[in-house]
């Protein structure tokens, strides 16, 4: 049979349905639930592998690849570097699949989940031909249903070295109605797995199933909540992400991503196998190896970009996070230059206005100053400028069709996008509109390379044109994958790729005003290429909560996943944001308010964090602020000012994360990759390398157990020295309120550094 070449394999994707869903089906999904998962997360089972191509190896660079056939029963092909594996195949087993398949796919303002129905599997593999060029290893075959069906999908897998310790990797299937590839490969209990973007509820995935699809966090995410959240479709899972990315890194020294854009599932549920299956019948990545996990994100970030070290002037201080209007903000401003607050910014989200909505207050989305909310905003600003203080805004990529007694003579920037056709359409040409609680809004279509110019424009004039210097730019997951797009990409495709076109859109626009030395964004919705798209990220809405999954630690579960897959600059709103203060459901313990005790602790957790940023909640007269009473400014005033004594150790933390890639907020097995006790830590982190952070996560407590890797760790509030070595295990340190578990690795200069400014400051005392 003649080999066919990359070039002559047609893409296919898999056919599927989208719809939002009515009450009624979601009342039924609700009480179906565990039936439905069970259906479209089942396991896919391993096939044959037969060959007459006989044992071989292969030199690649730097990667020796090694075909083994001494029996049907051993055939399998393994990859090493420096004689350690980074790719070994079950023997006996296909390493090569594809299937057939229906996709359904939900929509549910902003949450995705996508049922994968299979129509035909194809698992019965062979290895027809293998082939060495110059530095490229093709591998060619079959698939079938059976050793001995008729049907004849082919494959080819190619192999080629693109650096010292990477290995591109790209599988195409043709024939039949094939449209999904996977790959299979062996692990082992003792690996364990990270990374996979930003992750709210585990750290090692391993024994999971992850679905890479960039959707809404959802309300709870399995924690406990009001029921009627999941028959409405926003409660969302314990993976639902919103910058999740195909990557990972291993305790083993390797690490794997995908560069497709089209949604994919990891499936790590089996202790000794890896399935990776992805929506399309092309599956292109890469391997890596290295000797640390360190050096694993440095070369992962070499794909994905880098972010900057952001303004130095955000290192001073607190970033006030409020509404209410220009005399709201001077109160406030009085009250905190009063307890020498540091203050780099004051972020005014509602500089648009605001509309009475089903949800509370919501803004409205039509991207200009409201003179009525923010009058003697010119002044403000320049006030706050003298001071140092910057202002900053929110945006979206959403528009409102407002109507004209609220216009008051500004520009209607629906009309402008729907008359231009930068808008995302229907099949029919209608702009397609989302429903956002009791308003539709339209989403300007980034493949439209005119909608960008456009939008570039508003963010140079109505944003920075006013004297904001930083900005929110938020949602970007909600993509439609039944969306007419300029480009005519299908949403299957594009629906990942929207938040990285997003992040570019804002980044150009302060690149082309000559702005990067002082201006910058944080986004929430990302996919692989967003670190070197976006200038900062933040982790979205969190619940005011104290639960695993959407509350309080959930934010710091989300820094370190997404420190391992290039989130180097990230943090989360201080206190969280999602807040249900129905009289009844808080009677039955479904409703929830931000509490005193809850704002406390998370202070604490981010001033030691890249970004200190404060937000009153989608209900701030239910929930307690940072300027309630004397008590609550003292205590915010504190924290701020402790996040500001590490400036210069963090900016040059912020240098590594451009050169290198690393994060800011890192696990521990960053720097202790052989302490097998820090694999599955998931309640402290290290800042930087020279300081250890335990932060108090549950409610009530006062004291925490820390586990401190080998050498002498310094305790923060005390100067007591603690001498620490694998064998110790954890230990109880207290951890009252104001005081959390705070250690800095003894002889360190940079602590030193850190250290003499919080003494001259008098914020800590021995």
């Amino acid at each position: 049979m003649q080999q066919q070449s990359l070039s002559d394999f047609p893409i296919q994707q898999p056919k599927y349905s989208v719809s939002e869903g009515s009450i009624f089906k979601r009342i039924l999904g609700f009480l179906f639930q565990p039936l439905g998962k069970a259906n479209c997360r089942k396991k896919i089972k391993l096939g044959t592998l037969s060959s007459s191509v006989p044992s071989q190896s292969f030199q690649l660079g730097t990667f020796a690849v090694e075909w083994q056939n001494s029996s049907q029963a051993q055939l399998s092909l393994r990859i090493t570097h420096n004689n350690k594996i980074v790719w070994e195949t079950p023997a006996g087993k296909n390493f090569v699949g594809g299937a057939n398949v229906e996709l359904k796919i939900s929509e549910d303002r902003g949450s995705v989940q996508i049922d994968e129905r299979y129509l035909k599997q194809f698992s019965a593999q062979t290895v027809t031909q293998i082939e060495h060029q110059a530095e490229t290893l093709m591998i060619h075959g079959r698939l079938r249903e059976q050793p001995s069906a008729a049907d004849d999908i082919q494959y080819v897998l190619c192999l080629k070295p693109s650096g010292t310790n990477k290995l591109d990797f790209d599988l195409q299937l043709t024939g039949g109605t094939v449209n999904q590839a996977q790959l299979d490969y062996v692990t082992s209990a003792e690996e364990h797995f990270y990374g996979f973007g930003e992750q709210f509820s585990y750290i090692d995935c391993k024994g999971h199933l992850i679905p890479i699809v960039c959707e809404e966090g959802g309300i709870g995410r399995g924690d406990p909540g009001p029921k009627t959240l999941q028959i409405i479709g926003v409660s969302g899972d314990r993976f639902s992400s919103y910058a999740p990315a195909p990557h990972f890194l291993t305790n083993k020294g390797r690490s794997l991503f995908l560069t497709n854009t089209e949604p994919s599932v990891f499936d790590l549920r089996d202790p000794n196998l890896v399935n990776i299956r992805i929506e399309s019948s092309r599956m292109q990545g890469q391997l890596l190896c290295g000797e640390t996990p360190l050096e694993l994100i440095e070369l992962y970030t070499e794909y994905t970009g880098r972010m900057l070290p952001l303004p130095k002037w955000l290192n001073s201080g607190a970033l006030i996070g409020m509404q209410g209007g220009t005399e709201k903000v001077r109160q406030i401003w009085s009250q905190l230059r009063n307890l020498d607050t540091p203050i780099a910014g004051f972020w005014l989200q509602d500089w648009v206005g605001q509309r009475r909505t089903v949800a509370g207050k919501q803004l409205w989305w039509n991207w200009q100053l409201n003179p009525n909310t923010y009058p003697g905003w010119d002044l403000l600003v320049e006030e706050l400028e003298q001071e140092g203080i910057a202002v900053g805004v929110y945006i979206n990529p959403f528009l409102v069709n407002l109507p004209q007694s609220e216009l008051g003579g500004r520009r209607n920037l629906y009309q402008e996008a729907e008359e231009q056709g930068f808008l995302v359409k229907h099949a029919t040409g209608e702009p397609y509109l989302v429903k956002n609680t009791d308003f539709d809004a339209g989403l300007v279509d980034w493949t439209n390379p005119q909608a960008g110019e456009w939008f570039k424009e508003i963010i140079k004039t109505e944003v920075l044109g006013i004297g904001a210097k930083f900005w929110m730019a938020d949602f970007a997951e909600a993509a439609q994958f039944d969306g007419n797009f300029y480009s005519q990409q299908s949403g299957l495709t594009y629906h990942n790729q929207y938040p990285v076109d997003w992040a570019k859109i804002n980044r150009t626009a302060i690149q082309e005003a000559n702005r990067e030395l002082d201006a910058w964004f944080f986004t929430r919705a990302g996919y692989t290429k967003t670190p070197g798209n976006t200038t900062a990220m933040w982790l979205g809405d969190q619940n005011v909560t104290w639960n695993r999954h959407d509350g309080l630690p959930s934010a710091l579960l989300g820094l370190l996943s997404g420190g391992f897959s290039g989130f180097s600059l990230n943090h989360s709103d201080i206190g969280g944001y999602t807040s249900i203060s129905y009289p009844i459901l808080r009677l039955i313990g479904r409703g929830f308010v931000r509490s005193r005790e809850l704002l406390y602790r998370w202070l604490e957790m981010n001033a030691f964090s890249p970004i200190f940023r404060t937000h009153e909640g989608n209900e701030p007269d239910k929930n307690v602020q940072f300027y309630d009473d004397q008590e609550t400014f003292a205590t915010f005033s504190y924290w701020a000012k402790v996040y500001a004594a590490f400036a210069d150790y963090r900016m040059k933390l912020m240098e590594e994360a451009t050169t290198k890639g690393y994060p800011l907020i890192r696990h521990l097995i960053l720097h202790y990759p052989d302490d097998p006790n820090v694999y599955q830590l998931e309640d402290q982190f290290l800042y930087g390398s020279e300081f250890l952070v335990k932060p108090v996560l549950q409610k009530g407590k006062t004291s925490v157990d820390v586990y401190l890797p080998a050498g002498e760790w310094v305790h923060l509030w005390s100067n007591q020295i603690y001498s620490s070595s694998r064998s110790q295990g954890k230990i109880k340190v207290s951890a009252p309120m104001g005081k959390p578990a705070v250690f800095y690795r003894q002889n360190s200069a940079a602590a030193q550094s850190v250290l003499e400014i919080l003494k001259q400051k008098d914020l800590i005392r021995w």
